[in-house]
């Protein structure tokens, strides 16, 4: 009986009512202006269902209101949008009963394909100790600031909004996490190439990719000045010069360490030079998972939202659309956690991979449901 009543007001919180109240404004070269009449969709995705819930327009002051309930899965996503010069923008997830504020606002922003500076606030670089089949992962992230009153768009296939060189021999090379969607980047002739529109502010994007495990120097070129260099080295004996670069204080994780080393004002066609010559053959699982988290700034969840709606090139969406069904997601995840579970005793680097394709898995089924519900 405890347990019943228990259980019914756990169901009653998770169904109480709840608000969001903000605005919606248009930011121009002379200021940010209310953006009156505007349609502002509330939006619920969860794993039982997805799809808009409620829409309303906004006033002469560019002010929205919703009054909702959350219901069923308890790990859905209520969030609020607009869609403006054909792209949709989104605040982060509405986590309280109440949201106001700066968590309700939303800004848009006239679109251009013309070549808008885009700057590299932050590049950091982590190179980590060798796994068992004698490769290295390295992972990239940089902060990528447009400082102008419209978002970048691609307008062509040919002309990414931002891209990256990749290393000599870089294999197994794919998105990471961040601001961007991975199916907005592409890897092709050494470089990384991010075809999603880049919107004033400051977002994070990230890759990761293997490379052999040896002495030889690993040579990472630049195409852009970068206002902080930061390269994160797990060898005791590992250098990085290049760019400026001056070694710092260590920095320690999970009780291991790696040499750090920082540059400010990194110029433009900087080769930088990383030597970790020291061979492992483990890491700590925790270890792993928390530098990635660190090196690339981002918190899944408020990815998310965000993630479903950020545009790549028409033909990279059909094909990832065609492959991203929700059943053939959910039977993909269901058959990974089976071949985890038959493991009697998974290596670190085991377990590591299967953290990170299950948080990829589950992020793809999130941005399935959204597109089959017509909401991207």
């Amino acid at each position: 009986m405890l347990t019943a009543c228990v259980l019914a007001t756990g169901v009653a919180r998770a169904q109480a009512a709840r608000e969001v109240r903000g605005t919606v404004a248009r930011a121009t070269g002379k200021g940010v202006r209310p953006l009156a009449g505007a349609w502002i969709t509330l939006h619920r995705v969860g794993t039982d269902h997805a799809g808009p819930m409620d829409s309303v327009r906004s006033d002469g002051a560019g002010r929205y209101a919703f009054h909702y309930r959350a219901t069923g899965d308890t790990a859905a996503l209520y969030f609020v949008s607009i869609r403006f010069a054909g792209l949709a923008y989104f605040t982060a997830p509405l986590t309280g009963r109440v949201v106001t504020g700066a968590d309700a606002g939303l800004v848009v922003y006239d679109t251009t394909s013309a070549p808008v500076p885009i700057r590299v606030r932050g590049r950091h670089v982590v190179v980590m100790a060798p796994d068992s089949g004698r490769t290295r992962r390295v992972v990239e992230a940089f902060e990528l600031s447009n400082d102008s009153t419209v978002t970048r768009v691609s307008g062509a296939r040919a002309r990414p909004t931002f891209e990256a060189l990749l290393p000599d021999g870089a294999r197994a090379t794919r998105a990471g996490e961040g601001d961007l969607p991975a199916e907005a980047v592409t890897f092709a002739e050494g470089r990384a190439r991010v075809f999603a529109p880049l919107a004033p502010g400051v977002k994070r994007f990230s890759f990761v990719y293997r490379v052999k495990a040896s002495a030889a120097p690993l040579l990472l070129p630049s195409l852009a000045g970068t206002s902080v260099l930061e390269v994160l080295v797990e060898d005791e004996r590992g250098t990085a010069t290049g760019g400026g670069l001056r070694e710092t204080e260590p920095a320690s994780l999970e009780g291991r360490r790696f040499r750090r080393f920082l540059a400010q004002d990194a110029p433009a066609a900087a080769v930088l030079s990383v030597t970790a010559p020291t061979l492992l053959t483990t890491s700590s699982l925790n270890f792993r998972i928390a530098l990635i988290v660190v090196a690339v700034g981002a918190v899944l969840l408020l990815g998310l939202a965000a993630g479903l709606t950020r545009r790549g090139p028409a033909r990279e969406r059909a094909i990832r659309a065609q492959r991203d069904d929700p059943e053939s997601l959910e039977r993909e995840l269901a058959a990974l956690e089976t071949a985890f579970a038959a493991l009697d005793a998974p290596t670190p680097d085991e377990k590591a991979d299967h953290y990170e394709r299950r948080a990829r898995l589950k992020a793809r089924l999130t941005a399935a449901l959204a597109r089959r519900e017509g909401l991207v």
